[in-house]
């Protein structure tokens, strides 16, 4: 796939043209693999990528155009003369390989629809990197007819001022067999004179070129083998997929892709982020000190977890006391020791991040069979996450619920020892068609703790956030049931980037790990206030990129089924234990450093990742 984003734009499907059965613009690998066996690499680059969206009835149809040449696009009318020329030139030396083979009733037609152009040629030639490269190809001008003449007449105006035709290019093998027989007008066919090429400016024409004879040869029965191979290979991660637990997201997960010019802005967001971070932790490196009691301070003068060091003698500072720490600390503290209001807003009735995130967090679980069947009938059951907004309602994903009989549903977590039935109060989706994901359940016969939400009206980049939930690459082979309830998993990691998904749709984009499981369960930041409902992961080449759906899209959700949850608003200021063993005391700098025990790293009890 190409990397490089050129540019987007609108476009009526009926202007594109059909090969085959679908779309010339669907076709660019076809076009692009025969072009670089047939004629060179260079005339198979000359074409842009496309990427279709078909649109809706909201949104009409568009095309993002990608190439393999690094740098600025810019449109070929934009060049000055000199430059301009050069790049011409090019253009039509490239293309002039493929005239030859518009004769091949098989490869005739895909070149030939590659040559229609939808608008004038100065917008869709462009030049990257100092090479042509042609947009909007595969298609007609709104509304024009489709008759030889009519094509002809156009392909003239546009890219036949680069190669000459002899009639309009072929859409059809017929039409390519039919040029065989054309006897083309004398110098139709030759390509336009390149200025300023010779001496003095003279005009040097290339000779034209013969067409190529058409050869079919068939490969021997070794050749088959390394077909085969693949066959097999194919075969094998295709069983692989069809397997439960190996997909990012169950089979009733929404549509929650991305285009691409969406998934560039979001990578450019969080390569900002870990640029940012990176210098952080250079800074540190280049500057942090290690005082005499094993304290290791950063340059601005906390230790690594964001604590300013204690003073001796203060009993404010002893160990076990509560201090403010940095919400943005070079590595996130251990949860166990960041204290939070048990009630998500006292400051009096204190318990760790851990323990609240435990308590809040549940398995939301739907059997695909009775739970009650017989000895030997297989129980299948499906998992997701979820979390409490009151003492009996949960919020989870619409796709973790979504078809499932309400009697087949439970919710499940440790602390409440059993699985307890629920009735589904509003939904919320499917993604593709509304932007939203969410599922607010009653649960029958509990009275649970539940999350604060947090409505920012701040920044969260660069702020540490758990991800908890119940993943299926940790639970194993767990079937519900009588089974124990498994523990519940975290990890650890920082926002990256807030961006806005397709209908308007506000997201976390974050570095704490999720996959299948994961869905619906919550987002939290280091005061224990929900910020996100982590919902879907897309695969990229580099990295998985992990989005939760913003806190602020929930509450529009949860207001709109008449609930009203327990919101701040305020910047988290995290409060943290300091560590119950003092630092061995030592009487010179040297022995300290060399005995010093860590102060801040993050030692996750149950599931643990790095931050990035």
């Amino acid at each position: 796939m190409a990397e490089h984003f050129l540019t987007k734009c609108q476009i009526e499907l009926s202007q594109c043209l059909e090969i085959g059965g679908g779309l010339a613009l669907e076709s660019h690998g076809a076009l692009t693999q025969a072009l670089r066996e047939r004629v060179s690499p260079e005339a198979a680059a000359l074409f842009a990528e496309p990427l279709l969206s078909r649109g809706n009835d909201s949104a009409p149809a568009s095309v993002a155009w990608y190439t393999d040449h690094p740098g600025e696009g810019r449109p070929l009318r934009a060049l000055d003369e000199a430059d301009r020329v050069r790049v011409e030139a090019a253009l039509s030396e490239r293309l002039r390989g493929i005239r030859a083979h518009l004769s091949d009733p098989e490869d005739g037609p895909l070149f030939g629809a590659a040559l229609h152009l939808a608008n004038h040629p100065d917008g869709d030639i462009w030049v990257v990197d100092g090479q042509p490269v042609i947009l909007n190809w595969g298609m007609l001008p709104l509304g024009m007819a489709r008759d030889p003449d009519t094509r002809g007449a156009h392909v003239a105006a546009t890219l036949g001022r680069f190669l000459p035709l002899a009639g309009a290019p072929p859409l059809s093998a017929a039409e390519a067999l039919a040029r065989r027989g054309d006897a083309a007008p004398a110098g139709a066919e030759a390509a336009p004179p390149v200025s300023g090429a010779g001496p003095a400016g003279a005009a040097i024409a290339p000779a034209p070129i013969a067409p190529e004879p058409v050869r079919r040869v068939w490969p021997g029965p070794i050749a088959w083998v390394p077909l085969l191979v693949l066959l097999l290979i194919a075969g094998g991660v295709l069983a692989w997929l069809l397997m439960p637990g190996t997909r990012i997201f169950p089979a009733r997960a929404p549509d929650m892709a991305l285009d691409r010019a969406a998934a560039a802005t979001a990578v450019a967001e969080i390569n900002a982020s870990l640029e940012q971070r990176l210098a952080r932790l250079q800074a540190a490196l280049e500057g942090a000190q290690c005082r005499p009691d094993g304290t290791l301070t950063m340059p601005d003068g906390r230790t690594i977890e964001g604590l300013l060091p204690p003073e001796p003698g203060n009993p404010a500072d002893a160990p076990g006391s509560r201090a403010a720490a940095d919400p943005r600390p070079i590595l996130p503290p251990d949860p166990s020791r960041v204290q939070v209001p048990s009630d998500g807003a006292s400051a009096m009735d204190l318990t760790s991040l851990l323990e609240l995130i435990e308590a809040r967090t549940v398995m939301v679980v739907r059997y695909l069979a009775d739970a009650d069947a017989q000895p030997g009938q297989q129980v299948r059951a499906e998992r997701g996450s979820g979390f409490f907004v009151g003492p009996d309602l949960v919020v989870t994903n619409n796709h973790v619920v979504e078809g499932a009989p309400e009697d087949r549903i439970f919710v499940t977590n440790r602390g409440l020892g059993q699985q307890y039935p629920v009735t589904v109060i509003k939904t919320a989706g499917p993604f593709g068609s509304t932007g939203r994901d969410f599922a607010l359940l009653r649960v029958h016969g509990v009275n649970a703790p539940y999350f604060t939400l947090l409505k920012p009206d701040h920044s969260l980049k660069l702020q540490s956030v758990i991800a908890a939930g119940y993943p299926d690459d940790l639970l194993g082979d767990w079937r519900g049931g009588t089974d124990p309830v498994p523990d519940l998993a975290v990890t650890d990691g920082t926002v990256n980037a807030e961006q806005v998904l397709a209908q308007g749709t506000p997201a976390v984009v974050h570095s704490a790990p999720i996959s299948q499981g994961n869905s619906g369960g919550p987002l939290v930041d280091m005061c224990g206030r929900v910020v996100g409902v982590n919902t879907f992961v897309r695969q990229g080449a580099l990295r998985n990129l992990n989005f939760a759906l913003s806190s602020d899209d929930l509450l529009a959700f949860l207001e709109s089924a008449a609930l009203t949850p327990a919101t701040v608003t305020r910047p988290c200021q995290p409060q943290l234990l300091r560590p119950m063993v003092p630092p061995a005391a030592s009487d010179t700098p040297e022995d300290a450093g060399a005995a010093a025990p860590s102060t801040g790293v993050p030692n996750f009890n149950l599931r643990s990742s790095p931050s990035e």
